[in-house]
């Protein structure tokens, strides 16, 4: 029998409720990578600010996906440790 992972909730998640003092952030397509302070976020954009807003903002500051001539590719930024939260994890630290 197949282990089941059961799926976090699909709902925003703002800066202020995630418990990490830094957000790992990943690149699949573009190898962007980096661990952002929690705090330093909030201060940026705000403890509202949902961690999907967040990865547009990562998007659009990409020059991979920024470059005309990969209109058609989509961005390929991910939250490791938001992962690993919702999976009731240790943060990546």
């Amino acid at each position: 029998m197949m282990r089941q992972i059961p799926l976090p909730e699909n709902k925003p998640t703002p800066l202020k409720e995630f418990p990490y003092p830094y957000l790992e952030m990943v690149c699949r397509k573009c190898g962007r990578a980096g661990r952002y302070a929690t705090v330093r976020l909030i201060e940026c954009h705000g403890a509202d600010f949902d961690l999907m807003d967040l990865r547009i903002h990562f998007e659009s500051t990409c020059t991979k996906s920024n470059d005309i001539t990969r209109l058609n590719e989509v961005c390929g930024v991910s939250f490791p440790d938001l992962v690993r939260w919702k999976l009731g994890r240790e943060p990546s630290i």
